[in-house]
């Protein structure tokens, strides 16, 4: 399934296909750069917004302004499509790009720390708000603040989708 995955849940924007993936530093930019990244992501990948057969958003954790602008930039894309769209974990998107059993993070504020365990992309416990502290204690891998995968997103989304996944649960910090 030619799935597109849209991630502006963290400080970067994702995008990616099962075989492609491009990542942006965007801060606070994701709506200036959204449109135009991936109408550049689709040209370097060969691939036509007509041959898309869903489109998947990651769902979170994140800000507020962020989550909304990929989950409604994705959703009316599909809608325009005429294609499915589901959520992702973003979570699971960082997870995957590692490998094997590790404590995600995404920095929240308060010294606080947006968290999950994973093996692979199976979520083992949370996510739950911890203090850095008890992060730091946790599995012997930790990962804070990195990037989801977008085609890890993209595989996780066409899962989702076969199995009839349809919309989002936004997960604000």
């Amino acid at each position: 399934m030619r799935v597109l995955a849209v991630d502006t849940a963290t400080p970067y924007l994702v995008l990616g296909t099962p075989e492609a993936e491009l990542v942006l530093r965007a801060e606070r930019r994701h709506n200036e750069l959204l449109a135009l990244e991936l109408t550049r992501f689709l040209e370097r990948s060969g691939l036509a917004l007509k041959e898309l057969e869903g489109v998947v958003a990651g769902q979170g954790p994140g800000s507020y302004t962020g989550l909304r602008v990929g989950l409604a930039f994705a959703q009316g894309l599909a809608r325009a499509l005429g294609v499915p769209f589901a959520g992702v974990d973003t979570l699971a998107g960082v997870a995957a790009r590692f490998g094997g059993r590790v404590a995600v993070g995404l920095s929240a504020r308060n010294r606080l720390v947006y968290a999950a365990l994973y093996d692979g992309d199976t979520r083992l416990g949370g996510p739950e708000k911890l203090t850095a502290e008890a992060f730091a204690a946790l599995a012997p891998c930790r990962i804070l603040d990195a990037p989801p995968s977008g085609r890890a997103l993209a595989r996780l989304g066409a899962r989702a989708l076969a199995h009839g996944a349809r919309g989002f649960q936004a997960h604000y910090l």
